[in-house]
């Protein structure tokens, strides 16, 4: 028997799409949600160039480049003559100033354990108190924690004050 010769079809124009607006959309500026660098950016210049001019590195590779060997040998006054040409002074260098002011600030930690782990650390409390020996025992352990993991899970519950004050608030109410 013979076989099936492979049937290669050729691409079909697809009438369903809009090529004017594919080409608009590829040519729109992209969405960028740093705000100090949205209101720095020029439209009328490349991305490579705006990044530029703000001292922001477009193409790390380019930025830091990893010396060759010969480059090692370049006596050290060549090497401050080419330091000087590369270091140009950016127009826009607020932009750089601003974010590393943003990045400086320290930021809250948010910490918050999921229900089923306050359930958990509660149970583990409420029945063994701080045997952690005993609490690795148990049956309700399905990941077969050890005791010292058991006690940092207790511990990270414990300083994280709104779960754990919720906790405090919910015995004290029962015990009265």
């Amino acid at each position: 028997m013979g076989r099936v010769r492979k049937k290669r079809k050729g691409a079909k124009y697809n009438y369903d799409k809009n090529r004017r607006k594919e080409w608009k959309k590829a040519k729109k500026l992209p969405n960028i949600g740093c705000t100090q660098i949205k209101e720095a950016w020029d439209p009328k210049k490349s991305v490579k160039k705006n990044l530029e001019e703000m001292g922001i590195s477009a193409d790390p590779n380019q930025t830091f480049k990893i010396p060759k060997t010969k480059d090692i040998f370049i006596t050290e006054d060549s090497k401050t003559d080419q330091e000087e040409k590369t270091r140009k002074r950016q127009p826009k260098e607020h932009v750089i100033e601003d974010l590393e002011m943003e990045a400086s600030i320290p930021q809250e930690k948010t910490l918050k354990l999921s229900s089923e782990e306050v359930k958990y650390c509660i149970y583990m409390l409420e029945k063994y108190g701080e045997d952690y020996k005993a609490m690795a025992r148990d049956k309700r352990n399905h990941f077969q924690d050890t005791p010292k993991q058991i006690k940092k899970k207790i511990k990270t519950f414990m300083n994280i004050p709104e779960q754990y004050n919720a906790y405090i608030a919910s015995k004290t109410s029962i015990s009265c």
